[in-house]
Order: structure tokens, then C-alpha cells, then sequence
């Protein structure tokens, strides 16, 4: 009788156990879960992840890791999981492009024309659009060939061809 006490109580706290585990992984999502990129987009835990990749990338990108930095500029401005913030999102892509990353210099001269730091010229924008081109970057080519394509001809003929060679 006493041993069926025992193996009586052992079961419910067994059963305590599992059902604490069951609602732990149903509302507390794993760091490296979202890390990893196991939670994607169509999983219930795709919101909960948010902080948890902010907070890596914000580490990273606190010790000089432009690819964090740009990523980290990137969620900021789109408010994917996290609030959108522009101005975390405008100083975080600076960084990046600070540090030479072509994506970010690319990105710098997008936000350049759709006038997120004001009235925007091609003086401004040539440059970000150039410095990412010469690192090879395709739709910095892109975008200076377009530019060019009426206002310089020249400069539309070699962007175009550094097009067609980077393919």
C-alpha cells in the first residue's frame, strides 16, 4: 500500500512536470530558436522572436559588426516584430555604411531618394549610389545606369556594361 502512495504521488508530480513544460513551450520561445531562423514567418512564435533577435543584433552591432548594424537598421525601419523606429533605423544604417558595406550604401542612397533626410539632390545621392556600385553592389549599378540613361550617356554605357560583365 505504501509503495502504491509513492508511485501514486510520483505520477502526479510527473504530470505537474509535463504540463509545465507544455505551457512553458507554448508561451516562452527560445533565444536560439529565432536565432537560428527556425522561426520563420508563418510560426506562432514568428512576434515573440522580435526582441530576442533586436537585442542580438543591437550586441552585435554595439561591437562594430556592420552586417549587424545594417540588419538591425533594416528591422528598425520596417518595424518587423518590433516597433518602428526611423531615427534607430537612420543611425544603426549610418554605422554600416560608415564601416563600407555595400548593401548599406545601396540602402543609404534608397532612403536618400525617398527623402528620409530631406530634400534630396543628385549630388547627394550619386555618391551612395557610386561607392556601393564600386564594390560590385548589381542594383547600385542599376540605379546609376538609370540615373545617367538622360542625363549622361557616357556614364549609362559603362554602368551598363558593368551590368552585363557582373552577371
Amino acid at each position: 500500500m505504501r509503495i502504491l502512495k509513492k508511485l501514486f504521488l510520483f505520477l502526479i508530480i510527473l504530470s505537474v512536470v509535463a504540463i509545465a513544460g507544455l505551457i512553458y513551450h507554448r508561451h516562452v520561445v527560445e533565444p536560439r530558436r529565432c536565432l537560428s531562423g527556425e522561426v520563420d514567418v508563418h510560426h506562432p512564435d514568428y512576434v515573440k522572436c522580435g526582441p530576442i533577435i533586436e537585442q542580438n543584433l543591437l550586441a552585435k552591432a554595439q561591437n562594430g559588426d556592420a552586417e549587424a548594424a545594417y540588419r538591425l537598421a533594416l528591422l528598425y525601419d520596417i518595424g518587423d516584430r518590433i516597433p518602428e523606429n526611423r531615427e534607430r533605423a537612420i543611425y544603426w544604417l549610418q554605422k554600416a555604411e560608415q564601416a563600407n558595406l555595400a548593401d548599406a550604401q545601396y540602402v543609404m542612397a534608397v532612403w536618400a531618394e525617398r527623402k528620409y533626410f530631406g530634400p534630396a539632390s543628385k549630388e547627394l545621392v550619386l555618391p551612395m549610389y557610386e561607392a556601393a556600385a564600386r564594390q560590385g553592389h548589381l542594383n547600385a549599378m542599376k540605379s546609376l545606369a538609370n540615373i545617367y540613361r538622360t542625363t549622361d550617356l557616357e556614364k549609362h554605357q559603362y554602368w551598363m556594361k558593368r551590368i552585363r560583365r557582373h552577371k
